[in-house]
């Protein structure tokens, strides 16, 4: 039961506050008791203080006192008298754990020395429409229970959103191609955060990084005209480090390439959920003996066609096959008779100087070697045979290594168009 009460002198000793707040509050009257608990005017949880409020905030703006760390706002923020195109906070702006039981305003408004609103609650729409981040804007643990919107915000540094809790919508909306709301010395973090409806966040025309999605799930968000900076694993790792999340931080980012992979595919992007498959499981390669683990599947699977993603280099792979089993038949030929010799038709490869039905080995000359072992990996059965181990060795091997990297091929060029 709330008990208003008229404001009298009295210092701030004694109140419910908690003591993280007392600066936003320090020299104010006792103000109301709610559930036989002391306030002042800027903490008492209920709306019917609107308009001794008022006149304590309007105070407080004249002063340039923007500390409002655990103030429980009555009706609608805005400090739109602050400027013309929007309140310019020079000094840092302290919201933290305040509650806005009727929504916040801060469109066109600029941050200049650092943005604190961890913990904030947001009963109503958040509207940070088109402000400027100049320096950290926190908005760690905080809850926003209706929309929070960021269309045309920009940030300069890192906007924290871990642990936060979204239950509507939250979008991030870059204002046209002149702002970015994200440049090189920014970041965004979202670990840990709790979207109770993620087909409600959208990215539209934005440059974004993997390693933001990390323990947030990002399967069925909205990525519209979106730009992704996939640097190297080990920057991506670097930079989640610095997070210090307490996680084995390769897994993590596996993990987010991997819903990041689901998300596009869902959403027919077949070349960019090809590239995320393949930093998802590049990740977990690197997570021990630094990516070197031959004795592994994975690792072989990896040098042959990049996990069946990159067609290019399983394109090298096949064709370093090829030159190398034509090079071993064109050497190894010398050390002994390798070939039967054979009647020779218009099918088979033409020894050079071995006339059709001679006893002596044929010899194959580099052309005809590299020719010999092009139809091995076909299945072709090219003439002569081989008449040693060696030989029989080499062309066994060939028809085996040669198809499965022609199928690793396919796949890989297959998974750039379609699932």
């Amino acid at each position: 039961m709330s008990t208003p009460v008229t404001p009298e002198p009295a210092a701030d000793s004694g109140f419910a506050c908690d003591s993280k707040w007392r600066s936003a509050c320090t020299g104010e009257p006792f103000y109301g008791e709610d559930r036989s608990k002391r306030y002042c005017v800027l903490h008492f949880p209920g709306k019917e203080k609107t308009g001794q409020f008022k006149e304590v905030f309007d105070r407080k703006k004249e002063q340039k006192n923007f500390d409002f760390s655990g103030v429980w706002f009555p009706e609608k923020v805005s400090f739109a008298e602050l400027g013309f195109f929007g309140p310019t906070f020079s000094t840092p702006v302290n919201f933290r754990e305040a509650t806005f039981s009727e929504g916040a305003e801060f469109v066109f408004a600029t941050f200049n020395d650092g943005a604190n609103f961890s913990a904030a609650k947001f009963s109503q729409v958040a509207d940070f429409e088109l402000a400027t981040f100049n320096k950290g804007a926190n908005f760690s643990k905080a809850i926003f229970e209706a929309e929070a919107k960021f269309w045309g915000a920009s940030f300069s540094a890192e906007a924290n959103f871990s642990l936060a809790t979204f239950m509507d919508y939250l979008s991030f909306l870059a204002d046209g191609d002149k702002i970015r709301p994200f440049n090189e010395n920014s970041g965004l973090t979202l670990a840990g955060a709790r979207i109770e409806k993620p087909d409600h966040v959208s990215f539209h025309t934005l440059t974004l990084r993997p390693h933001w999605f990390v323990l947030a799930d990002p399967r069925k968000f909205d990525f519209i005209n979106v730009y992704w900076e996939c640097r190297s694993i080990n920057r991506e790792i670097e930079s989640l480090q610095k997070l210090d999340l307490g996680f084995p931080v390769y897994r993590l980012l596996a993990l987010a390439f991997t819903q990041l992979s689901v998300n596009a595919e869902e959403n027919n992007r077949y070349e960019e959920a090809s590239r995320f498959r393949y930093m998802a499981m590049d990740a977990r390669r690197r997570e021990s003996w630094r990516g070197f683990a031959p004795w592994r599947l994975s690792w072989w699977y990896w040098l042959a066609s990049g996990y069946g993603e990159r067609a290019w280099q399983a394109a090298l792979v096949l064709l370093a096959l090829w030159f190398l089993f034509a090079s071993s038949f064109f050497i190894g030929q010398g050390s002994g008779q390798w070939w039967r010799a054979s009647q020779t038709s218009s099918s088979s490869v033409v020894p050079t100087g071995v006339r059709a039905g001679m006893e002596a080995s044929p010899l194959l000359g580099f052309g005809e070697a590299l020719v010999y072992s092009a139809s091995v990996i076909t299945l072709q059965k090219p003439e002569p045979a081989p008449s040693n181990k060696r030989a029989k060795t080499l062309v066994l091997l060939e028809t085996v290594l040669g198809p499965v990297q022609a199928a690793l091929l396919a796949l890989a060029i297959r998974r750039k168009f379609m699932r």
